[in-house]
């Protein structure tokens, strides 16, 4: 699910980032004013954050073109949108959270699993969902 390919330490607001930055790429670049609409905040806090991955490796940025995450920005913010799935789906199918709270936990949750508890909830998943198929296909026989 999620290998070591961080190269510097990540935070809670860098993998925000990310991860909107993922969702509003499309392969194409990105907008700092898009960004920081996603995400509800100041395009100067924008600017500190694109300089602070451009640093980092994550993004490629030209002054006054657009954002691109690089080829491990990808990969990291992959990482961090698997996690969010995953747990929400957890929260939604498993233990039967309301979608929009399921949402903003998962959101918060992302951060602080591990990859340990990470890979074992991916694993059980995998399990009820092979059962709930079993009796699915058991029961079109009955």
């Amino acid at each position: 699910m999620m290998s070591n390919i961080y190269m510097k330490k990540m935070t809670p607001s860098k993998e925000d980032y990310l991860k909107i930055m993922l969702e509003l790429s499309d392969n194409v670049g990105i907008h700092s004013t898009d960004i920081a609409k996603a995400l509800g905040i100041s395009r100067a806090s924008v600017s500190h954050m694109m300089t602070i991955l451009k640093d980092d490796g994550y993004i490629t940025k030209e002054r006054y073109s657009t954002i691109t995450l690089t080829e491990n920005g990808r990969k990291v913010a992959s990482c961090i949108r698997k996690r969010h799935d995953l747990l929400k789906t957890f929260l939604t199918d498993v233990l039967g959270v309301e979608a929009t709270t399921a949402e903003y936990d998962a959101c918060r949750m992302e951060h602080t699993i591990s990859l340990e508890t990470a890979n074992k909830l991916k694993q059980q998943l995998k399990k009820l969902s092979d059962c709930v198929n079993q009796r699915y296909a058991a029961n079109m026989y009955i």
